[in-house]
């Protein structure tokens, strides 16, 4: 349920949004001329992102339901056997079983991470108010994706990456250019940040990490951790397959 609920169902919905702010802004380019500046209600923009979650999710259960030869269980399976689940009362055995589980944000053990309020991809997706300052921690694909949905929404964004470049799985130039992209949107990108740290300022937040000249700090509203993901399989009993 990862895509239908957390993942590329409502998140793409955000960029569909944050796309047409973007063209809004540029209508001049294509001579329509907008009065006053662009206005995000992200209120607006949270219930479309659930509506359209919640369709799918619910048009995808009953098209399972409905579904010749297919039952649907509904519950916590866990591994009996290397060929049978128990789910409730039930022991359901298979010659193959096929596990599709999901998976959830790792929260690294970053000094002052569990002293201050943080969002992972999945809570930011509860936002219904266009942050001040987006702090991102993780300069990966989750990262970045949100980096540039919030900057379109009007957000000033800062995203600190350890590595010495973004998306470091992809090739260099591939780096370069996404970077070239998100700064000519105004997102701030800030590589090799090492020994990072969170804490509080006021009712803000402060993420500082050792630079090239030294230890510096930036303060913003909110705080997203994407530092990478696992899978949903450590309370599965899969130990019981080998």
């Amino acid at each position: 349920g990862t895509c239908v609920n957390t993942g590329c169902t409502p998140t793409k919905t955000l960029v569909a949004s944050a796309k047409t702010a973007q063209m809004a802004r540029r209508a001049a380019e294509y001579g329509v001329v907008l009065d006053g500046p662009v206005r995000i209600d992200m209120k607006k923009v949270k219930a479309r992102a659930d509506a359209v979650s919640g369709a799918s999710r619910d048009g995808i259960g009953k098209w399972l339901e409905g579904m010749a030869n297919c039952t649907v269980f509904r519950g916590h399976a866990r591994f009996v056997d290397r060929n049978s689940v128990r789910v409730g009362d039930d022991v359901l055995t298979a010659e193959r079983i096929f596990v599709n589980v999901g998976g959830r944000a790792i929260l690294p053990a970053i000094p002052g991470l569990a002293e201050v309020p943080h969002l992972t991809n999945s809570t930011i997706m509860d936002l219904d108010v266009v942050p001040e300052h987006l702090l991102i921690l993780g300069g990966s694909y989750v990262g970045l994706e949100f980096a540039q949905i919030y900057r379109r929404f009007g957000a000033k964004v800062t995203v600190f990456e350890p590595g010495p470049r973004l998306i470091r799985r992809e090739d260099e130039d591939i780096s370069r250019a996404v970077a070239d992209v998100l700064a000519a949107e105004g997102i701030d990108v800030i590589v090799g940040a090492a020994n990072l740290a969170v804490g509080r300022s006021g009712g803000g937040i402060v993420v500082s990490h050792d630079g090239s000249n030294g230890l510096k700090a930036v303060s913003g509203s909110h705080l997203l951790v994407a530092t990478g993901r696992r899978p949903n399989t450590d309370d599965l009993d899969a130990e019981l397959v080998a």
